[in-house]
């Protein structure tokens, strides 16, 4: 057994810890045994347990399920473009999904929540594609201003069709990103959806790790690029699109995980894709906790505080590379 491997049970556990402790903090806090009672004694007549068992656990549990899949998309972007700053909210995905789904809101009011997923996956697809093929065979500092110029565009749309259409209150759980408001029914489509992705995904970890070394070796290897980063970065835009149908915008996440599990664990893809869904997981439900502790302040505050500087301490390692 590689000794990669021995870490995981301490990761495990720190998802075990993150659950139990997102259970019992927030607006109101409870007590271990009352969490401990709901999961293994449920009573459906305690008002406390009705709380956590019909409100609370489904929040958490979204948001280790979104934090996963934000987190793994944004190390499966960063393989497959060759770009250590490429992240769901960088490449524009989290803006065209958020307009396709303001779109179908307002075309399909009672469109259901895989509706709701499908119309935010064909816009982020949409545009991700758009901007890695206008930056393909340009440097990172190209992709980055793209991205961000074509996510202000369509955030700007986004702002007049709320504006127009009164949608102010739908649009800003998007805005401000979050796990509030989950059912145990929208995390039991969107799950198996998940693990299949990943799955995939691990099948395909070798050819990630052979897009690692470039465009010339992948040849000489006999893979064909093209066909795999046509699959991985569907793959990667369809885990970011349900997460944002899940969460709304969740900023720097993608970009701040899979770095760390880098550091940590190396480049090689069957060891990040685990550790870096799982850490996801961790960091986002204990931030989504945070928020809860703080009167609902907005997740992607909480996130910044931790991403911002980290991506700033990146753009400075690597600056004469993105010049």
């Amino acid at each position: 057994m590689d000794r990669k491997w021995y870490p995981l049970p301490i990761v495990v556990m720190g998802i075990l810890l993150s659950f139990v402790l997102a259970m019992m903090f927030g607006t109101n806090t409870y007590t271990l045994k009352e969490v401990f009672d709901v999961i293994f004694n449920l009573n459906m007549t305690d008002q406390s347990h009705q709380i956590l068992y019909e409100i609370r656990m489904p929040r958490v549990l979204g948001a280790l399920l979104a934090g996963f899949m934000i987190s793994i998309s944004g190390l499966v972007l960063q393989s497959v473009t060759h770009n250590e700053l490429s992240e769901p909210s960088i490449l524009g995905v989290n803006a065209g999904a958020n307009l396709a789904i303001i779109l179908a809101a307002l075309l399909l009011p009672a469109l259901p929540f895989v509706g709701v997923m499908a119309s935010g996956f064909i816009g982020g697809m949409i545009v991700g594609l758009f901007i890695l093929s206008m930056t393909r065979y340009r440097s990172p500092m190209h992709l980055i201003l793209a991205g961000a110029g074509i996510s202000l565009l369509l955030y700007a749309v986004t702002d007049f069709l709320v504006i127009t259409f009164n949608l102010g209150q739908y649009v800003a759980f998007f805005t401000a990103g979050g796990a509030a408001g989950q059912s145990m029914s929208n995390i039991a489509i969107v799950f198996p959806i998940a693990v299949v992705l990943v799955i995939i995904l691990l099948f395909l970890s070798k050819e990630l790790d052979v897009l690692l070394f470039g465009d010339e070796m992948a040849v000489s290897l006999g893979q064909n690029q093209t066909l795999y980063r046509r699959v991985t970065l569907t793959l990667a835009i369809m885990l970011a699109s349900m997460a944002v149908a899940m969460v709304g915008n969740v900023v720097f996440l993608g970009l701040l995980v899979p770095h760390i599990i880098k550091m940590l664990f190396g480049n090689l893809h069957r060891f990040t894709i685990i550790y870096t869904g799982l850490a996801g997981g961790i960091i986002f439900a204990l931030a989504d906790t945070l928020a809860r502790v703080f009167n609902e302040t907005p997740v992607n505050a909480i996130i910044a505080v931790i991403g911002l500087p980290f991506f700033i301490y990146i753009i400075k390692k690597r600056g004469a590379k993105y010049a």
